[in-house]
């Protein structure tokens, strides 16, 4: 073998030597810093919550803060309650979604509420603490979730001895609770509506619209690209891929979640990482709920429904709160929908900084609300 070819058979082994070398100082390195977050978010989920305390460091004579997993309808079920007194009226809290839980990133108003109501997070059946496997998620049906939401009713009522309950519903809550409050007007003292779902194709439609429009007007073409793609003709038009492309749009557009910027990281995800009122299962079941659901029959009648032909009356006064900026739920459908509704009373407030979260966005105006007009007795 001549010395030119033995020097390019060393080089190659050297410069192999060295490849495997880099490779296993990336690899270890990758597995270090995985195995650091998990440790963090390990810390995280010890799945305990802390009690109210007095001025002198006490829990809180006659307060209440529990995780609570009970079975609700042959499934294990799992809920947070937090007041102050046990002794105020209970609101049962309808999350949005479906499968999406908004306990950790919506402290704030939860917080003003835990002041004057036994405050009840519960996290609906195939979501977060909920989450029992990838088929429940995917087969939650709107008569299940009723009939869940009486069940719970019941539970809380026998529990703190009261005769009704308020129900407060968040977009697909809003979908969940009038339902239920059109059912079993017997177990509810009030109900309050944030986002209200009334049709949510034509909802979808109408967004739809909105957001091409906009994103003419800026020229952003590669959007009015992305958006033309999509044809709403009927309901089965809203896939979940319609439903991911709409949600970036709407946020960019300041008509989705909020209607100032936010980041999705820090603002929504983190919060629910940094809960150590969950477990790692329950923050597993949170994100896998959360895209399980959109492909349930319950999310296709969310779409399918129109609330405003099948539920035109009610028999309990309903509350209605919606920001002027929300596309993501009409605020236009849903004060058509208010106009229509048939209730002994009935009151709609708009908020004017918000879109879809009025709670989050104007939380001192929206306990305003409460304390005068839903506790103004």
């Amino acid at each position: 073998m001549s010395n030119q070819n033995l020097t390019v058979t060393t080089n190659k082994r050297k410069w192999w030597k060295v490849l495997l070398k880099v490779l296993l100082i990336t690899g270890g390195t990758l597995t270090g810093l995985f195995l650091i977050l998990f440790l963090i978010l390990w810390s995280w989920s010890p799945g305990r919550i802390e009690p109210f305390l007095d001025d002198d460091g006490h829990v809180l004579e006659g307060s209440i803060s529990e995780i609570v997993r009970i079975e609700i309808g042959g499934t294990r079920q799992g809920m947070i309650i937090r007041g102050r007194s046990v002794d105020h009226p209970v609101i049962l809290f309808l999350h949005g979604g479906p499968g999406n839980p908004t306990y950790a990133f919506s402290r704030e108003f939860f917080g003003m509420l835990e002041d004057y109501f036994t405050v009840v997070h519960w996290e609906q059946r195939g979501a977060g603490m909920s989450y029992g496997s990838a088929e429940i998620s995917r087969n939650i049906t709107v008569e299940q979730m009723v009939s869940d939401t009486a069940e719970i009713t019941n539970y809380l009522r026998e529990r703190f001895e009261q005769d009704t309950i308020y129900l407060m519903g968040h977009s697909w809550g809003t979908f969940l609770g009038i339902q239920t409050i059109a059912r079993h007007p017997e177990l509810f003292e009030a109900y309050l509506g944030v986002a209200q779902v009334s049709n949510g194709f034509e909802s979808e439609v109408l967004g739809h619209a909105h957001m091409l429009s906009r994103s003419i007007e800026n020229d952003d073409r590669r959007t009015v690209d992305r958006l033309s793609a999509y044809t709403l003709n009927t309901p089965e038009d809203i896939t979940t891929s319609w439903l991911m492309l709409r949600s970036d749009v709407m946020n960019h557009l300041g008509n989705g979640v909020f209607h100032e910027p936010f980041s999705q990281f820090q603002d929504l995800l983190l919060p629910v990482l940094q809960a150590r009122e969950y477990t790692l299962s329950d923050k597993f079941g949170f994100a896998m709920g959360s895209l399980h659901a959109l492909n349930s029959p319950a999310n296709a009648a969310n779409f399918s429904v129109n609330l405003m032909e099948a539920i035109p009356e009610v028999e309990v006064p309903v509350f209605i709160f919606h920001g002027i900026h929300d596309r993501q739920v009409s605020y236009e459908l849903s004060r058509t929908y208010f106009d229509l509704l048939q209730a002994p009373e009935k009151h709609f407030f708009t908020f004017y900084d918000a879109a879809h979260t009025p709670f989050m966005e104007e939380p001192e105006k929206f306990m305003e609300i409460i304390l005068h007009e839903v506790l103004a007795e």
